[in-house]
């Protein structure tokens, strides 16, 4: 079976290379230079003077000069040409070089472990052994990049099963040289030097802010006109389904796929109310050797899925009706058939309006949008056949050969199949009428500046005009055009790829994990996931929590009944006052008055009665359950037993974080307020005021980072941990309590840093988070 596998994947290789690589005067499959001396081939242009020679290992580091065997030989030839054809042919040979390189130093690890250099002979050990040698002779900065390349090359030999057991190869690597000192690794870097850095901060260059999402939805009542209208329905597809902007320009018309979900027991399809309920998934050409796809769509977004796309077949069937008309002439003009069926040669240009251009400029009259044709004629040298003075004016007439020249000179026309999309994918040549698209636009419509569309001009989107749509080229902007602004008062813009980097981001922050990640974006390398993950410093330590206050802040020592902590704080614990400062807002509830929401956020109770009245407005947040529960079983027969049960109870003495219902002025506290530190007592309780929720989340982390350096099996050890429990569970009855209120801005925070969630993926952070908080609480019941 192995050999029959090696076979398989050697000939692939060879007949791909000899029907669609090789040209005349290019290097054949059987020679051993395929790159002299700087002059490549056809498919392996290059100007730099590389060698890619597959004789021996002369010249790779730390290894010694002996002699490859022309099998493995082979091997290396086969492993190259599918690289090539894995990326669609978009490599360098540069990387292909690199490439033959690893693939040595495997020859040279076989020669040394066993007697055997037959490429199915390779081994998880053998590549070890070679990646010992190359660490040994190699800068460690660009060790990450050589790991890549094993396990690229691992992946290729895994995929066709040729080896007795399959390659495991894996390293841990962090890559810190000089070329990765990005942002994130600047910050990670002063962190570890304990610099006062926000760990909140995110990088937001690549994500949606929440003003932007906003713009872009109200596009849906600015763009009228069909261009607009299309790329409009494609930047919608890219924000719900994360697809490159290659991937979305490839779609096809019948791209959508339905798949009946079927009963796990008798194997029929499911119905709801008579109605047959199926999976939606959107089929398409992977970029980056992902390969053809299916997208499963969330079920939420299936009917706006289904809208996006039934809306652009609409704007577009009388396009793709002109593309059939061209066809069944076979292509010999491009004129549209309401001028073809105009009996007269000549053609007047005030009949062009109606039948080959569409002009903005209506507000002009006719005579303006002549003047706007004519310049678009003068622009392509287009000449008109015949002129009749009329004494007012001019008629200028052009022949029907004249006006199919012209519509040739624009786009693409001029190729060989000019209304085809052709491309190579995976190793084969894939050819798609224009008509079987489904983005596909008349040439000028999707210019927002332009003033004339040419609509015998059918053709494609191109990843240059939708950035140029978004506001990332050097056009102008839909954003632009409609008066979009962001919050900085500036023109909302995005790219075509940030809509990507906002459902990886919602992915990572939702702590899916790392390689269902890549599946669901249609990525072949999981390392490429951490470059569209943009979480805080906080989220990445902590999974995705919720992105609270600075942690820098703590409790005072007489507090704290553990050691000091780990890093240096120069504030002390925070209070409301601070909270608000910072932010600029409170939590108000709907079922308090507003006096009492204020004090409960301030926790500025004047007297007993104050508080007798907040615990009785608050017990159904779940603050107080032993006193709700007394309370409600005594209320329906003694009303005033139950209020003087709270009355009795009445005291709120504020801590750091949490309350003591003790009479703290007359009694003091026996445990020397050991809660602060997450022990248990039945006079303290949380109230879910500002500030609160940051002081013992920094108790917590406190403990939890102290936990970790002590036996696992101690009393001590037992006792933090459940210290950490019982903090967990108070910490889960805030998050409750604040899914319940509405933030309401008191005045705009001056540092705009640490304001309201400014992003998209800030706002998903923090409904998550309440989601998560819930669903935790209900699993307790």
């Amino acid at each position: 079976m192995q050999m029959t596998n090696y076979s398989k994947f050697i000939d692939e290789q060879k007949v791909f290379f000899k029907k669609n690589l090789y040209k005349p005067n290019d290097a054949l499959w059987e020679d051993s230079f395929w790159l002299k001396t700087g002059v490549g081939s056809s498919w392996l242009l290059s100007r730099n003077k590389l060698s890619l020679s597959f004789v021996s290992t002369s010249k790779v580091r730390g290894l010694l000069n002996i002699n490859i065997s022309e099998e493995y030989q082979e091997f290396c030839k086969a492993m190259l040409v599918y690289s090539y054809r894995q990326a669609n042919g978009n490599v360098s040979p540069q990387k292909l070089v690199a490439e033959l390189l690893v693939l040595k130093r495997w020859f040279y690890s076989l020669q040394e472990l066993t007697s055997d250099t037959h490429p199915k002979k390779i081994s998880t050990e053998i590549l070890n052994h070679a990646y010992l040698l190359l660490k040994n002779n190699s800068n460690a900065a660009n060790l990450p990049n050589h790991a890549g390349i094993f396990r690229r090359l691992q992946h290729i030999v895994n995929k066709y099963g040729f080896t007795s057991k399959k390659l495991e190869f894996e390293v841990d690597l962090k890559c810190f040289g000089k070329h990765n000192r990005t942002p994130k690794a600047k910050i990670t870097k002063e962190l570890l030097k304990y610099k006062n850095i926000d760990e909140n901060e995110i990088n937001t260059e690549k994500l949606i802010s929440i003003q932007t999402f906003i713009n872009i939805a109200s596009l849906k009542n600015f763009c009228q006109s069909e261009g607009e209208r299309i790329l409009l329905n494609s930047l919608f597809l890219s924000i719900v389904t994360g697809f490159r902007s290659t991937e979305i320009i490839m779609l096809k018309k019948d791209c959508l796929i339905e798949k009946p979900i079927l009963d796990l027991q008798t194997n029929k399809p499911i119905s709801v109310n008579d109605k047959a309920q199926y999976m939606l998934g959107i089929q398409y050409y992977g970029a980056k050797g992902a390969g053809e796809r299916i997208h499963w769509v969330e079920p939420s977004t299936t009917t706006l899925v289904k809208s996006i796309i039934q809306d652009t077949l609409k704007i577009t069937e009388k396009y793709r009706e002109h593309l059939i008309y061209l066809r069944q002439k076979d292509l010999k003009d491009f004129l549209p058939k309401s001028i073809d069926e105009i009996p007269d040669d000549l053609i007047e240009l005030d009949d062009l309006i109606d039948h080959l251009f569409i002009s903005r400029k209506r507000k002009r009259g006719r005579a303006g949008r002549r003047d706007a044709i004519l310049s678009v004629f003068r622009h392509a040298q287009v000449k008109p056949n015949k002129t009749i003075n009329t004494g007012t004016g001019e008629l200028k007439f052009y022949s029907k050969k004249t006006l199919s020249k012209f519509i040739k000179s624009t786009e693409n026309y001029a190729t060989e199949e000019p209304i085809n999309k052709k491309f190579e994918f995976e190793g084969r040549i894939v050819n798609i009428p224009y008509e079987d698209l489904l983005f596909i636009v008349q040439y000028g419509s999707t210019t927002l500046s332009r003033g004339v569309i040419n609509k015998a001009n059918i053709t494609i989107l191109e990843n240059r005009v939708i950035n140029n749509f978004l506001g990332t080229g050097k056009n102008k902007s839909v954003f632009e055009k409609y008066g979009l602004k962001d919050s900085d008062n500036q023109a909302s813009k995005i790219s075509s790829h940030i809509p990507r980097h906002n459902i990886n981001t919602f992915l990572a922050i939702a702590e899916i994990s790392d390689h269902l990640q890549a599946m669901l974006m249609g990525r072949v390398d999981v390392e490429q996931n951490k470059h569209y993950q943009h979480l805080s410093i906080k989220q990445i330590s902590q999974n995705a929590s919720l992105a609270s206050s600075n942690s820098q802040f703590q409790t005072s020592k007489e507090l704290m009944a553990v050691s000091e902590p780990v890093q240096p704080a120069e504030n002390n614990a925070k209070s409301p006052i601070d909270d608000i400062l910072e932010y600029g807002l409170m939590l108000f509830s709907n079922d308090k008055d507003l006096e009492n929401n204020l004090k409960n956020n301030l926790h500025t109770f004047d007297s007993t009665i104050e508080i007798s009245n907040f615990i009785e407005q608050s017990m159904g947040d779940g603050y107080f359950e032993d006193i709700a529960k007394a309370f409600n079983e005594i209320a329906p027969t003694e009303p005033d037993k139950a209020k003087e049960l709270i009355d009795t109870h009445a005291y709120l003495h504020p801590l750091p974080f949490g309350s003591c219902m003790r009479n703290m002025a007359a009694h003091g506290c026996p445990k020397r307020l050991a809660c602060q530190s997450g022990a248990s007592c039945v006079n303290f309780t949380v109230t879910g005021r500002l500030g609160e929720l940051e002081n013992l989340r920094l108790t917590k982390d406190r403990l939890t980072d102290q936990a970790k350096s002590l036996a696992d099996n101690s009393e001590f050890t037992l006792r933090i941990k459940k210290q950490i429990q019982n903090l967990e569970g108070f910490e889960q009855k805030i998050m409750v309590g604040y899914s319940n209120k509405t933030p309401v801005n008191i005045y705009s925070a001056i540092d705009t840093e640490h304001s309201q969630p400014k992003t998209l993926a800030e706002l998903f952070s923090l409904e998550y988070e309440k989601i998560k908080a819930n669903d935790e609480e209900e699993s307790k019941c």
